[in-house]
């Protein structure tokens, strides 16, 4: 469903911009000499979406990237995928839809496409959306 990936969408976006006003991206990953930490918002994807009795459900997925450039600052991006996370399970809901934080997947992976070395941890959230009456 368009309209519930965009509301997803916006809404994450929102609530990692009320916490990391300026650290948080969108659409293309931010230029070179960005400060780190950063948070980059990926795709959504649906999952599934059904019909029950006429009204409609689904499942839907988003991507929260966050990356440090200090690999002994563990810690930190920890702390931050742990925020997100808190973020993702307040969504309850938008204009046209409720959403309940069903799942989460979490990696944190060396990268080293810079010249320093980062920590890249992944976020996936998973959430069950129902169209509001």
């Amino acid at each position: 469903d368009m309209l519930a990936s965009q509301e997803l969408y916006t809404a994450m976006l929102l609530k990692l911009r009320s916490l990391w006003p300026d650290s948080v991206f969108d659409g293309d990953l931010p230029p070179d000499g960005t400060p780190y930490p950063f948070v980059h918002l990926g795709d959504t994807q649906d999952i599934a979406e059904f019909l029950v009795k006429g009204a409609a459900f689904g499942r839907m997925s988003i991507t929260v990237n966050i990356w440090i450039n200090n690999p002994r600052r563990r810690g930190d991006l920890s702390l931050m995928m742990l925020k997100a996370k808190a973020l993702a399970r307040s969504i309850n809901e938008t204009d046209s839809f409720g959403w309940c934080l069903s799942g989460s997947e979490e990696s944190v992976i060396p990268d080293n496409t810079t010249k320093d070395p980062l920590m890249h941890g992944v976020l996936i959230f998973e959430f069950k959306y129902w169209r509001k009456k």
